[in-house]
């Protein structure tokens, strides 16, 4: 399914990836910090330092470029004891120019792929790849339409970036691992046909002149005590509070079709499209919270 837009997946080598650093009042520290740094994860989980990160090309079978496919690998690390390693290694695909996207998710038991530095519980090891099919499907778990989609947690587009992720960098780059993509890049799934693709689309709303917004994500985030409003826009944090709170009034109350409404991205060549309450592959996870009003 993946091959023909994506190429195949890398091979993933945590020790050629990049370390996330993480940070206390600025200085380099390791360890178990729960959410008690300057970037933590803002994923619902405590923060351990070790993750890694890594940006491919996209390659065909036979080794041939497609330079407008980019992987990111993504090792995330949350072992509380140093003996029992836990965490999962996942693999972003992503074609610039059509949108098309593939996740693929390892389970938590990672063991026996990966093992952890003993000072500084950084990942290492060899993730299983496609010449070895068997190894390849135990690292990574199959899709199940019991499991949850994907784009619960990324919807705005294929890649999440915060702090945290942002800390890791290209080499001798100021430019982080993973991209940042803009409010027309393109994005569906592969395979995820009848998966809820919408994001909330308000008309002239400033946060979202530059990128789309999922509201999952942003609540995700604010769960763990992150403030918008202290952090964006970055050239001036705080400038759009209206245009947030109009974002937060239409997911409580639902979009009402005239200010607002439901969009669902451009992808295979075709533009962006509007959806309204006939959109067949609505989900759970994007029901707005609808309050009624005092």
């Amino acid at each position: 399914m993946v091959e023909p837009e994506l190429g195949v997946p890398p091979k993933i080598d945590l020790s050629q990836s990049i370390e996330i650093p993480l940070f206390v009042d600025g200085k380099r520290t390791y360890g178990n910090l729960g959410q008690k740094l300057d970037n933590p994860s803002r994923l619902g989980k405590e923060t351990v330092s070790g993750s890694t990160l890594q940006r491919y090309e996209g390659r065909t079978a036979d080794g041939k470029p497609l330079p407008d496919v980019v992987w990111v690998s993504f090792s995330r690390n949350s072992t509380r004891d140093p003996n029992n390693v836990m965490g999962s290694v996942q693999m972003i695909g992503y074609n610039k120019k059509t949108g098309a996207t593939a996740f693929f998710e390892s389970s938590d038991k990672i063991h026996p792929w990966v093992t952890l530095d003993k000072q500084t519980l950084r990942m290492r090891g060899v993730m299983p790849w496609i010449d070895q099919p068997s190894e390849f499907n135990r690292a990574f778990v199959p899709p199940r339409p019991d499991r949850l989609q994907c784009v619960q947690c990324h919807q705005a587009d294929p890649f999440i970036t915060n702090s945290f992720i942002n800390a890791a960098k290209m080499p001798n780059k100021d430019e982080a691992v993973v991209p940042v993509l803009g409010r027309d890049a393109p994005f569906y799934v592969i395979g995820g046909d009848n998966w809820d693709m919408r994001t909330i689309h308000i008309k002239e709303n400033g946060c979202l002149s530059c990128h789309r917004v999922g509201m999952t994500t942003i609540n995700m985030f604010a769960s763990t005590g992150w403030d918008p409003n202290k952090h964006m826009p970055p050239q001036n944090p705080g400038s759009m509070t209206s245009d947030y709170k109009r974002l937060q009034d239409a997911w409580t109350k639902g979009p009402d079709g005239v200010t607002s409404f439901w969009l669902i991205p451009p992808m295979k060549g075709q533009p962006a499209q509007i959806v309204g309450d006939d959109y067949p592959h609505k989900a759970s996870f994007n029901r707005p919270a609808v309050k009624k009003d005092d």
